[in-house]
């Protein structure tokens, strides 16, 4: 391993499902996306492999040694421990990548790709301190974290007023944010944050509930008792891309089929094809001559092969009619995931370009042209005039401290917890 790369600085990660989304990308892991979740009772549809919670963290639960493990919720028997994928987070900075990485290597049915696979097999069965070097020492994961990092400016001291800037920057606490996750294990639900010393066990789920159903009381609990009201969720899903395209080609196909045997059917029934009309123009009209109610009921005829021409050609429009109608469906649906990602992407550009070079050419063009001092001096009159009518407000930044775990920027949401909005 390159050493340069090795003391690679882990930056920090806005917390948005976007780029979760695309990091899980560059990982190299298929057919998986992250998304945001507004309500921890929603009823996911398809399978959740995990969830990543963002959330601030106090200064006193800082250092992992100061933990006493002393409640049964700890996991201390280090045959499960060591059997799981949980990892010590060493590196600052770096616990985005750790709550994805402890969702995903915890499945056995994902595609992780090359990098992922090569560290879920290289540390199998090592202890989570190991585990967590073994991170740290992937130079293609930092690159992939911090390809999605916002550009950090360095703020230079006006000349003669050191002293100002720098007391002014050392008044700025930055507040300290960090990821764990919650992922289901041999029908048990765990919580593993790399800062602890051991995973929490929070115990079986119903035998007739999810697991997801566990962890939205897990997690209420969690939010009715904290001071803090500041933090976010996100779920760790399946592509629906993928789901749908699938879908796609098997109604296409199906629709073939039954296209096919409609114009097989049509051009045994000399009285309902004529020259005047295709054969296409007929099953529409058999097609639309069936109301909506029908159509379904029609479609799920058993036919005998005695049956009439005329009563099979009936069930098979209907049948083509409702697979054209699923097409459509499936077809807005991929269009809005299409969407989703191009945002995303589009997202990813203006949250990483660096607009230094601009800013910069513009400022330099308005004092060239005498305009810098007059802009400069409304800018001040403008804020002056706000501040007073009260219409303007700081909006803070959620940074860890650079000597913490992590940075990561501050993003409110509104979960519903038990019918209640919390943001």
């Amino acid at each position: 391993i390159n050493m340069a790369e090795r003391e690679v600085e882990w930056k920090e990660l806005e917390s948005d499902p976007g780029l979760f989304s695309l990091l899980v990308e560059d990982y190299g892991v298929q057919k998986v996306k992250v998304e945001e979740v507004y309500d921890i009772n929603t009823k996911f549809e398809g399978r959740v492999y995990g969830f990543v919670f963002l959330f601030r963290w106090s200064e006193e639960r800082r250092a992992r040694k100061k933990y006493l493990y002393t409640e049964d919720s700890f996991v201390i028997d280090k045959d499960i421990v060591n059997d799981m994928f949980f990892a010590h987070q060493i590196v600052i900075n770096s616990c985005a990548t750790h709550s994805l990485l402890s969702v995903l290597l915890n499945c056995q049915d994902i595609c992780l790709g090359p990098a992922l696979d090569r560290l879920k097999r290289f540390t199998a069965g090592m202890d989570p301190e190991s585990k967590g070097l073994a991170i740290a020492n992937m130079p293609e994961l930092a690159r992939a974290h911090n390809r999605h990092a916002c550009v950090e400016h360095v703020m230079l001291p006006t000349p003669g007023k050191r002293s100002a800037v720098m007391s002014s920057a050392a008044s700025l606490v930055p507040e300290t944010y960090h990821f764990v996750s919650y992922v289901p294990l041999k029908d048990r639900l765990f919580e593993l944050d790399g800062l602890k010393e051991f995973p929490i066990d929070h115990g079986p789920w119903g035998e007739e509930e999810k697991w997801t159903d566990l962890f939205a009381r897990v997690i209420a609990a969690r939010l009715a008792s904290a001071q803090d009201i500041l933090f976010n969720l996100m779920a760790v899903v399946p592509d629906p891309v993928h789901h749908f395209s699938e879908h796609l080609q098997a109604l296409t196909a199906e629709q073939r089929e039954l296209l096919d045997t409609a114009f097989s059917l049509a051009s045994r029934l000399p009285e309902v094809v004529d020259q005047s009309r295709s054969v296409e123009q007929v099953l529409t009209e058999v097609a639309q001559s069936l109301a909506p109610n029908d159509l379904s009921s029609v479609g799920e005829r058993k036919l005998s092969d005695g049956a009439p021409d005329r009563e099979k050609l009936c069930v098979v429009a209907a049948r083509a009619l409702e697979c054209d109608q699923k097409i459509n469906t499936f077809k807005k649906k991929l269009e809005e995931e299409i969407e989703t990602k191009q945002r995303y992407r589009m997202e990813f550009c203006r949250r990483t370009h660096d607009y230094t070079p601009l800013i910069t050419e513009f400022l330099r063009l308005l004092a060239q042209n005498g305009q810098l001092p007059e802009r400069l001096f409304d800018k001040k009159k403008s804020n002056s005039h706000s501040v007073k009518s009260g219409g303007s407000h700081k909006r803070g930044k959620s940074n860890c401290k650079p000597t913490d775990h992590h940075r990561a920027k501050k993003t409110k949401t509104t979960l519903l917890v038990n019918g209640t909005k919390v943001t």
